[in-house]
């Protein structure tokens, strides 16, 4: 069972949101689940003709003591590079993620995006998990709760009513997790990416 909440508010230019939830019940081996996560963000609009916006944020998703253990958070239903960066490297459970936002619109036919992360592990003998809710390494221990920072670039440009186009560059800077003995893959990671939307 499930239980969540969201809440948005805004007055003089400042902005407020607010999400959590709580599930609660039992596992598949009986066993009894407890667990939760919760979005806080404080956001700011400034008068300036490119409409500059700041937000504040902070994300937590409730691991467990047992690593790969069942008793984390799920969040069923993912809303792919919503919350937790662009790259999809991280889904919603047993992690912390302090990030920032900064939007502005230079133009009426350009928009841009600057978002900073940075990721560690809510519960360090726990492991990382992917957006699809699987475990990372299962049978490794993390050696570090820090995985790093992420900081993703957009420019949206509308060419008419119909058509967009869309330019996109991530980067991913490993934290110490990557360092853990038994670990298959280590270092840093990048993307760019294009999007083009006609609208019919």
């Amino acid at each position: 069972d499930m239980m969540g909440a969201r809440y948005l508010a805004n007055g003089r230019n400042w902005l407020f949101e607010f999400e959590g939830g709580y599930q609660f019940g039992r596992n598949s081996d009986d066993s009894t689940h407890n667990a939760g996560f919760f979005t806080l963000g404080l956001g700011h609009k400034f008068n300036h003709c490119w409409n500059p916006t700041l937000w504040l944020y902070y994300d937590w998703a409730s691991g467990d003591s047992d690593t790969g253990a069942g008793n984390g958070y799920d969040h069923y239903f993912p809303l792919a590079h919503k919350y937790l960066g662009f790259m999809d490297l991280y889904g919603r459970r047993n992690i912390e993620t302090p990030n920032m936002q900064f939007t502005m619109q230079p133009s009426k036919k350009l928009k841009l995006l600057i978002w900073y992360y940075y990721f560690f592990l809510e519960n360090q003998n726990d492991t990382p998990y992917n957006v699809n809710m699987s475990a990372f390494q299962p049978g490794v221990i993390p050696g570090s709760a820090d995985l790093g920072h992420e900081i993703d670039f957009t420019a949206t440009y509308t060419i008419n009513a119909r058509m967009q186009v869309l330019f996109g560059y991530s980067q991913f800077f490993s934290g110490d997790y990557y360092n853990t003995p038994g670990l298959p893959y280590s270092g840093d990671a990048n993307s760019f990416y294009t999007q083009y939307h006609f609208t019919f």
